[in-house]
């Protein structure tokens, strides 16, 4: 498997039109879940842009700004927005409340990751087919890249197994299984893969939309 902006833009356009179908079937509580596909979609925009920046010059000076535009979803939006849009879907009341309890960490996630966006700007390049984003370069010490990489995923992973919302586990099964492949197979450029599986997998958001919210736990 390799990456390219052709598989960026196809990716985008494929789930940007599933995301739109799923924000007109949300009832109006469920939209800030179910805005999630086109969040990707958007995302994937600015990661394709990036692949050209690398092979097409008249793209060269926009790579900077897609770049930061990427991370800034990929460190700093999803842990903090994951656990406020599926609070906003859940019913159980216990539920709600520790996912409520995930905005905490997952704010300072997100707010602690610009930093390092803003002061070292890091700069991508392709390994392997794939875009490096040289994520440990911009990190000043090992216990704090740890202790984020462990806030991001109990911010970004764990609501989707607290969520009693009919499909959501398996959702959550997805982006998992999505994260061990990157890793073991792409660890040079996991924020970079994870994210691309993670926005094919958003599609499973429709069906998730579409379920009653009734517990398949």
């Amino acid at each position: 498997m390799c990456f390219s902006a052709t598989a960026s833009f196809s990716a985008s356009g494929v789930i940007g039109a599933i995301g739109a179908g799923t924000i007109r079937k949300a009832d109006p509580a469920d939209r800030l879940f179910a805005i999630i596909p086109i969040l990707f979609a958007v995302q994937q925009v600015f990661e394709g842009i990036i692949w050209l920046g690398f092979s097409m010059p008249a793209f060269e000076h926009l790579r900077t700004i897609a770049t930061m535009v990427f991370l800034i979803f990929a460190w700093a939006i999803w842990p903090a927005y994951i656990p406020f849009a599926i609070a906003s879907l859940e019913t159980d009341e216990k539920r709600k409340g520790i996912l409520n309890s995930l905005r905490i960490p997952g704010l300072i996630a997100g707010i602690g990751a610009i930093i390092p966006i803003f002061i070292s700007g890091p700069e991508p390049h392709i390994m392997d087919f794939h875009i490096d984003y040289s994520l440990q370069s911009n990190i000043p010490n090992q216990t704090i890249l740890m202790a984020y990489n462990a806030m991001y995923l109990l911010c970004t992973l764990v609501p989707m197994f607290i969520s009693s919302r009919k499909g959501m586990t398996a959702y959550g099964l997805a982006n998992l299984l999505g994260l061990i492949i990157a890793g073991m197979f792409y660890q040079s450029s996991v924020p970079s893969t994870w994210c691309f599986f993670s926005a094919i997998f958003s599609i499973m958001i429709f069906r998730i939309i579409n379920h009653s919210p009734v517990t398949d736990q």
